[in-house]
């Protein structure tokens, strides 16, 4: 089961359709039913491991989240995401390791989801077609631990790490990020 903190929704359809038209594709009825319902969004603390292959996911890419990096206006920029729309695939989704997750665009693969292995520049087949792909990842709940929680861990553990000002506003920066979403069960 797919957990995710979704983005925005306004008017994706409409983005859908200029994406679409810019890049020259027609975007499979699954997926586009996932972005118009969620827009992408992050996704901690999920996995999957489909056809030899695993990886977490970081997130799905969505329209005008204002972070460059899951944001398909800006990551269109890439030369990795020009490369593997020129391939017939689109990129949707990330792992932590800078993979994709790809859905095919072309008539040969049309639908059919491939995780892209950035090291060694290939594409590898998952499953069918992303309601698939969806039912085979594991989402687990998440709920960011507090500056005091991150500390204490740290001394259970004996870690050498020290705890500085910048490393308390980076852990800051995640409590908040995540203070006013609400974590879903992605149902299509």
């Amino acid at each position: 089961m797919l957990l995710i903190f979704n983005f925005d929704n306004s008017n994706v359809a409409e983005k859908i359709a200029l994406l679409e038209e810019r890049l020259g594709i027609k975007i499979p009825d699954a997926y586009s039913d996932f972005l118009k319902k969620y827009n992408g969004g992050y996704t901690p603390k999920t996995s999957f491991d489909i056809n030899g292959e695993s990886s977490d996911i970081r997130y799905f890419y969505g329209f005008e989240e204002q972070k460059e990096y899951c944001d398909f206006p800006q990551v269109m920029q890439y030369d990795s995401f020009t490369s593997a729309i020129e391939n017939g695939y689109l990129p949707i989704a990330e792992d932590s390791f800078d993979n994709s997750i790809v859905i095919g665009t072309s008539e040969l693969n049309y639908g059919k989801i491939y995780f892209y292995d950035l090291e060694i520049d290939t594409y590898n087949y998952l499953c069918p077609n992303f309601k698939d792909f969806i039912s085979q990842i594991e989402s687990l709940e998440y709920v960011p631990l507090s500056i005091e929680e991150r500390i204490q861990g740290m001394k259970e553990c004996n870690s050498n790490i020290q705890v500085s000002d910048s490393l308390i506003k980076l852990w800051q920066a995640e409590i908040d990020k995540y203070a006013n979403l609400k974590q879903q069960k992605v149902e299509l």
